[in-house]
Order: structure tokens, then C-alpha cells, then sequence
């Protein structure tokens, strides 16, 4: 059970999983990064279909989610809308994730929410009233209200799993990120370029002692990195 930052308390079982992520520059051919990942020993296939995937994130006044990142806060939050498909319209089937880092495991907790358009007229306050009428639970409602949307961004994602099913890598391309203001946003510019991919491997607690056997055979740096933080680095600059 976890206590959110309201006053009220949400059951929701926790499903803590790892998630090891590693950053390749884009100047490796996306081939030659999946035959990489697909002669891992581990026998990684690709499953489901190659999709674009969305966000916008959403942060306080003060920007805590990203500087709770930003410091290494070991427990810290963050919150976004996701859907799949075309960035700008009319959004179908967006969910509302919160995201829940504890440590070095994570965790995800997923909402329905009303379809809505993305366009220059998307303000604050429209993306709240969409939290108030797709009938979220109430804490998870008194957490998200009063929070700002801050950034939008969207990635090229292709899945694998391993043989025996109980690791699954990411990787993400194509990542790019969009400024969004509180009203009158103008998404005619050209969004800025991540100059990275990202490779991410995730799995549950119970084989972590075997995950270094898989990440060992990978050519790439692993390292702290968080698509959120980047994008708002494209965007804001806070004081030192």
C-alpha cells in the first residue's frame, strides 16, 4: 500500500522491477544495433511491432520530479501521459503513469484517460479538466492536479525478449523532444534531437544475479539516463 502525496491512501500491489539502460550514440546504424542485441547469448528475439511512442510529461511549479532526478534522489516520482502513434490530433486511448523509482527498481502504475487533442490550443488547464473526467481514483487525482505539463516527447521503440522469457530490452530512436507552456504552444517548430539511442534492459528482482551474464556481452555504457531530464536540458536552464 502506498501513501501518495495527499490525504488519502491508494492499494496498489507493487511490481518492482530493474531497469538498466544504456546510451549509444546515433551514429550507430539502428542494424547494426539490433544484430547486437539479437546475438546476445541470451537469444533475444523481436516481439510485438516496431511503434512511436509518446509523452508529455508533467512536474510541480519548482520542478521537483526532475531535480529529485537530477540529485539522485532515491525515491522520486514522475508522471506522464503515454499513447501510441501520431504525436499531434486527436490522442486515443492515453493513459496517465506514474512512475515509481525506489532505489534501483522501479515501478509503473497505469490509468485510462478520455481521448483529447493535441494541438496549440492544449492549455494547463484543458489537460486538467481531462484528469477530472476520466474518473482516476481520487488520490491518484489529488496528486496529479496540481501539476504542470512540462515537456512532450516522442521515440521510435522496438521489443525484444529472451529465450526464456524472463528479460525483455527496449530499444528507443528517433528520440525528440517539443517545449509545451501552460497555453498558446506552438508546435509548428521543429522539435529538438536526442543525440543519443537508448538500449534498456529490464527484468524482475529475482534474476538480478544473472543479468550481468547478459549485460556484460553489450558494447554500450551503461549510465543514468532519463529522457525527461534530457528534454527539459533542451528547454529550461535553472540557476547553479
Amino acid at each position: 500500500m502506498m501513501e501518495l502525496q495527499s490525504d488519502h491512501v491508494l492499494e496498489i500491489a507493487n511490481n518492482f522491477r530493474y531497469e538498466r539502460k544504456y546510451i549509444v550514440p546515433k551514429s550507430m546504424p539502428i542494424p547494426e544495433l539490433v544484430a547486437i542485441v539479437k546475438a546476445n547469448p541470451a537469444f533475444f528475439r523481436e516481439v510485438f511491432y516496431e511503434r512511436q511512442v509518446n509523452n508529455i510529461y508533467f512536474d510541480t511549479n519548482g520542478y521537483k520530479f526532475y531535480f529529485d532526478n537530477v540529485d539522485g534522489v532515491a525515491d522520486r516520482q514522475k508522471v506522464r501521459i503515454r499513447w501510441y502513434g501520431d504525436t499531434l490530433g486527436t490522442i486515443q486511448s492515453p493513459k496517465l503513469e506514474i512512475k515509481i523509482k525506489n532505489g534501483l527498481v522501479g515501478d509503473k502504475w497505469t490509468f485510462d484517460l478520455n481521448s483529447f487533442t493535441l494541438d496549440a490550443a492544449i492549455t494547463t488547464k484543458g489537460l486538467q479538466s481531462l484528469f477530472a473526467d476520466s474518473k482516476l481514483p481520487r488520490p491518484i487525482f489529488e496528486m496529479v492536479r496540481a501539476l504542470n505539463p512540462t515537456l512532450v516527447n516522442s521515440y521510435t521503440r522496438r521489443y525484444f525478449v529472451s529465450a526464456d522469457q524472463r528479460f525483455r530490452i527496449t530499444l528507443d530512436y528517433e528520440v525528440y523532444y517539443r517545449n509545451i507552456r501552460s497555453r498558446m504552444n506552438n508546435f509548428s517548430k521543429m522539435p529538438q534531437a536526442d543525440p543519443f539511442n537508448v538500449v534498456e534492459l529490464k527484468y524482475n528482482l529475482e534474476n538480478d544475479r544473472i543479468a550481468n551474464s547478459i549485460s556484460n556481452q553489450f558494447p554500450f555504457r551503461l549510465s543514468k539516463n532519463s529522457k525527461y531530464v534530457n528534454g527539459v536540458n533542451q528547454f529550461q536552464a535553472f540557476p547553479e
